[in-house]
Formats: C-alpha cells, sequence, structure tokens
C-alpha cells in the first residue's frame, strides 16, 4: 500500500475519526477542524491533520511534547527541515 497526503485522505481521515468515537465540528469561521472525546480536544487545519494529533495523543499520552534528547535526535537527523 503507498498512500500520500492528497485531498482524497481527508474523507477517509475523517470517517477514521468518527469510528474512534470523536465528535467533529468545523468553524467555518477560521477553518478549524476540531475533535473532542472524554475531555480531549484536538483543533488542525483539516482532517488529515486531526487524525496525526489524535494519533500522537493516543500514542504518546499526556506526555505528547518530545523530550529535549528527542528533539536533538531528530534535528541531527533531519537538519533545515
Amino acid at each position: 500500500m503507498q498512500i500520500t497526503a492528497a485531498g482524497n485522505t481527508e474523507v477517509p481521515c475523517y470517517l477514521v475519526l468518527i469510528a474512534k468515537g470523536y465528535q467533529i465540528t468545523h468553524r467555518a469561521a477560521d477553518g478549524a477542524w476540531l475533535a473532542e472525546k472524554h475531555g480531549n480536544a484536538f483543533s488542525a487545519g483539516g482532517p488529515l491533520e486531526l487524525l496525526g494529533l489524535v494519533a500522537m495523543a493516543e500514542t504518546r499520552g499526556s506526555n505528547w511534547r518530545a523530550r529535549d534528547e528527542e528533539s536533538r535526535a531528530f534535528w541531527q537527523r533531519y537538519p533545515g527541515t
């Protein structure tokens, strides 16, 4: 399987969020997409980004932020990104 981030991934990402039990809303005023479940709230520019935030939080939990050593390792491997 090969998937590229593009317009045709937005609806499937939305459907995954719904299947995971998230309440999804879209604010037309600023274009933000919101996902809420069990007191957790996520905001992004589209369903693809929103699913990424949810996946990060579900995987890393409340300590989702990168530790200093994790950040250093990332920037050493991918300088200038």
